[in-house]
C-alpha cells in the first residue's frame, strides 16, 4: 500500500475498551462505520495470544478492505500478512528496519517535532504526535501539547503526522486545520456504546 493512501482516521485498538466486553463485535462495527486503518496495538499479550487475536483482526480488517499495521512486533506482522508496522521507542529502529529491506509501511509513536522529523528523516511513512489533549490513555502519556505547541511540533516533523491522545468528534477537525494529516483514536470510537456512529462522525469531522 502507498503512503499516499494512508487515511486520516487512525484507530488503534485497545481490547479493553468496549462497555460491552466484546472487543471484536466493536472492531467490526468500526470498520462497517467506516475505519479503514488500524494499528493492532494488544502488546501486552503473549505471543501466541496476541497471534490469535491478531488473525480475527486481520481477518475483519481484510473484510472491510482496511489496511492493518502491527506495533512494534516485525515476527507477528509478518505472520498476519499486515500492511505494516508501528514503532516507537524500545523497538527497532525505523533506520534499521529500512536498511534490512522492509517495504511495508512504517509508523512511529513520536513526543516531539524533532523525534518525529528524525524518524521520518529514516523512512517511517507517518508518526503520531502525542497526547494532544489530556487523555486517560496510557498508549499516549507525557505533557499535553495542546493544539499551539502541537502545530509548532508538527511543522518541525515536516511529514504526515497523526494527532493522538484525547482526540474525539469535538476537537478532531481543530487538529486538521492545525496541518495534521489524521487523527488517530481508541475511546473515542471503540469504548462508544455505538462504534459505527462514532466512527462516521469522526469522519465527517476530518472533512470539514
Amino acid at each position: 500500500m502507498e503512503s499516499s493512501a494512508l487515511d486520516p482516521l487512525y484507530l488503534i485498538t485497545d481490547r479493553n475498551a468496549p462497555p460491552s466486553g466484546d472487543f471484536l463485535s466493536a472492531l467490526e462495527a468500526a470498520l462497517s462505520g467506516g475505519v479503514r486503518f488500524v494499528q493492532f496495538r494488544e502488546k501486552d499479550l503473549p505471543y501466541a495470544e496476541r497471534l490469535r487475536l491478531g488473525r480475527e483482526v486481520a481477518s475483519l480488517t481484510s473484510k472491510y478492505g482496511a489496511c492493518l499495521l502491527v506495533n512494534g512486533d516485525i515476527e507477528l506482522t509478518e505472520a498476519l500478512e499486515a500492511d505494516g508496522v508501528h514503532l516507537g521507542k524500545g523497538t527497532v529502529s525505523v533506520s534499521a528496519l529500512r536498511a534490512g529491506g522492509y517495504k511495508g509501511l512504517i509508523g512511529y509513536s513520536a513526543h516531539s517535532g524533532e523525534e518525529a522529523a528524525r524518524a521520518i528523516s529514516e523512512g517511517a511513512d507517518f508518526v503520531t504526535l502525542s497526547p494532544v489533549f489530556p487523555t486517560n490513555s496510557k498508549f499516549s502519556s507525557g505533557p499535553v501539547l495542546g493544539l499551539d505547541k502541537f502545530e509548532r511540533e508538527l511543522a518541525i516533523a515536516n511529514g504526515r503526522v497523526y494527532a493522538l491522545g484525547g482526540v474525539g468528534t469535538e476537537n478532531a477537525s481543530s487538529c486538521i486545520e492545525r496541518g495534521a494529516h489524521g487523527v488517530g483514536l481508541i475511546g473515542a470510537i471503540l469504548a462508544a456504546d455505538d462504534p459505527a456512529h462514532a466512527a462516521r462522525e469522526v469522519r465527517a469531522a476530518l472533512t470539514v
